[in-house]
């Protein structure tokens, strides 16, 4: 059969009505699109840390594990801490606040030091306690620790924080094995002084940078993924106002930059 026969017997040319016209469309007319709908999140992401991931500080600066998980389908859980630590240094009421205290509450399910411990911090801090207790550590998918500033503020001693780091990240992973676990290292920030911590240190004498070097340090011995905020986030001494109210909080588009940055690595590492 020549190709007008084959054409012919199909009713894709003139002359023949094997198809109707109606018929034909159908044939041939695309299946319409589904109606735009957002996904359903695939798990949900915790932040720890202190008043950078809490946000306190300003309009839109909340707006780092909501833009993590809006770029990643999670859903988003927000419990950083104004004012914490990693660990325990003799800081009145906050130690209760400490990763390392709430890592115990979280494992223990016994909240009763952070109850006590909240009429005296403030601070904002008692929806986050509220958040914290709601959250079934068992389902949650992800987590990142951001740790280091404070602790280098008030001083914290080197050993003293990575054992506590250490501690906290043993101490969830043991709990809760199917958490995909990372740390986070301290950006550029200015010093308790309003001066660069890239070159003056805290009242001993340590360096922010030895901090995140801490930071790197407790990742790699606990063999969990590591980002490394300090060397790549871009906040530094000649831009830190377009990106922070203050040289170490951020601002609106500080919070969304640090939540681009984090979903990235986040993407890659797991």
């Amino acid at each position: 059969m020549n190709r007008r026969g084959f054409l012919q017997s199909l009713g894709l040319v003139a002359g023949t009505a094997t198809i109707s016209s109606g018929a034909t469309y159908g044939l041939i007319r695309p299946k319409p699109l589904p109606a735009s709908t957002t996904p359903p999140t695939i798990g949900t992401y915790v932040q720890m840390g202190t008043s950078i991931t809490a946000g306190l500080h300003g309009p839109g600066a909340h707006l780092i594990p909501i833009t993590v998980g809006s770029r990643l389908n999670l859903t988003p859980i927000n419990v950083g801490v104004d004012g914490t630590c990693a660990g325990v240094y003799e800081r009145p009421y906050y130690d209760d606040f400490s990763l390392r205290r709430l890592v115990d509450a979280i494992v223990s399910g016994n909240w009763s030091d952070q109850d006590r411990s909240m009429p005296s911090i403030g601070n904002g801090n008692e929806p986050t306690l509220t958040r914290l207790k709601m959250v079934d550590f068992k389902k949650v998918t992800h987590i990142g620790l951001e740790y280091g500033t404070n602790d280098f503020t008030v001083c914290a001693p080197l050993s003293a924080f990575k054992e506590s780091l250490s501690y906290s990240v043993r101490k969830l992973l043991a709990a809760f094995p199917q958490l995909h676990l990372f740390l986070m290292t301290p950006a550029w920030c200015l010093n308790f002084e309003s001066l660069d911590s890239d070159t003056h240190p805290n009242l001993s004498g340590v360096f922010l940078r030895e901090y995140a070097a801490a930071v790197l340090e407790v990742a790699a011995l606990n063999h969990v993924p590591c980002l490394d905020i300090w060397r790549t986030l871009g906040t530094n001494a000649n831009n830190y106002k377009t990106f922070t109210f203050d040289g170490t909080h951020p601002n609106e588009t500080g919070a969304r930059v640090r939540g681009e940055v984090i979903a990235s690595f986040m993407k890659a590492a797991f």
